[in-house]
């Protein structure tokens, strides 16, 4: 396959060696999995800004504090450096709560590294190579639905202890992998104080 070019820089700075294929295209984001020496990952690119489709893009991000007044008063305005420091705001948000959840014991993709818009994350698995599937795809027995249900409350529980909100956790956002459900999509996580 053909290196999409926003990736391209991932390949030049050795972090990625092939782009295997598409996995799926949503409104936020493209990913893809790719070989990273002799393992496969996803690079989730990250679509810009005025390539999204957000009905309610401020409710996702009315957790979020800017430290520096400039840049709050900047987006604020909506002048061109505010809406860049909104983009990589909103864009550092998913890194940073993936890193933040993972070392707090959370089931999400392990990250790996972020360049100029792609996150490159591990590739949750179905057990034999294959992407997992989405909870909203799996027919479920009812004792496994109870049991995974058991499960997602305590995750939920250790994000907010984590000091984070998923900002839109569903059966869509949620992969099903042979060790139970890992949680994915974070880029409207919120502090949960805010």
């Amino acid at each position: 396959m053909k290196t999409p070019k926003r990736i391209e820089p991932l390949v030049e700075a050795g972090l990625v060696d092939e782009v295997i294929r598409p996995l799926m295209s949503g409104k936020e984001a493209a990913v893809y999995v790719v070989r990273c020496g002799e393992e496969l990952r996803v690079a989730k690119v990250y679509k810009e800004a005025n390539k999204r489709s957000f009905r309610q893009a401020a409710d996702y991000q009315e957790g979020r504090k800017v430290r520096n007044s400039r840049d709050a008063r900047a987006m604020a305005k909506g002048s061109k450096y505010g809406r860049k420091g909104q983009e990589d705001a909103w864009q550092n948000a998913e890194v940073a709560a993936l890193f933040r959840l993972a070392s707090a014991g959370v089931r999400v993709p392990k990250p790996y590294d972020f360049l100029e818009g792609v996150l490159l994350m591990e590739l949750v698995d179905d057990g034999e190579g294959d992407a997992a599937p989405r909870l909203n795809d799996v027919d479920l027995h009812p004792d496994d639905a109870r049991e995974f249900h058991a499960f997602m409350i305590h995750e939920v529980v250790k994000m907010l202890c984590a000091g984070l909100v998923h900002g839109d956790l569903s059966e869509f956002n949620v992969l099903l992998d042979p060790g139970g459900p890992v949680i994915i999509d974070l880029p409207q996580a919120v502090d949960a104080a805010g």
